[in-house]
């Protein structure tokens, strides 16, 4: 699906930067196609949302647990967690920096 365009646009050589977006419960889904964006070192960027305890409605279905640890523990991949408005401008600067890997 999208985190495998964004690879592909990543990929492609023309000087763009992908930037795919969901919440974090739901990357299971794009867990492969992250994996491949770290190995093949496409500068993709991931943003995953909603991933505190404080989801309101959606309730425990809605709270990762293993998520972050996992793709922690992928190769060049770069995980950043902001709690604030300067962390999160932070880190945008750092993903935006790093062509070579999520």
């Amino acid at each position: 699906g999208m985190g495998a365009i964004c690879n592909g646009i990543g990929l492609s050589g023309m000087g763009l930067i992908p930037y795919c977006a969901s919440f974090l419960i739901f990357s299971d889904y794009m867990r492969n196609p992250m994996r491949m964006a770290a190995l093949s070192r496409a500068g993709v960027i991931y943003v995953m949302t909603h991933d505190s305890i404080g989801l309101g409605e959606d309730g425990p279905t809605h709270q990762p647990i293993e998520h972050l640890a996992s793709y922690r523990a992928m190769p060049n991949m770069n995980v950043y967690r902001p709690c604030g408005g300067n962390e999160t401008a932070g880190a945008y600067a750092a993903a935006v920096k790093k062509r070579t890997g999520p």
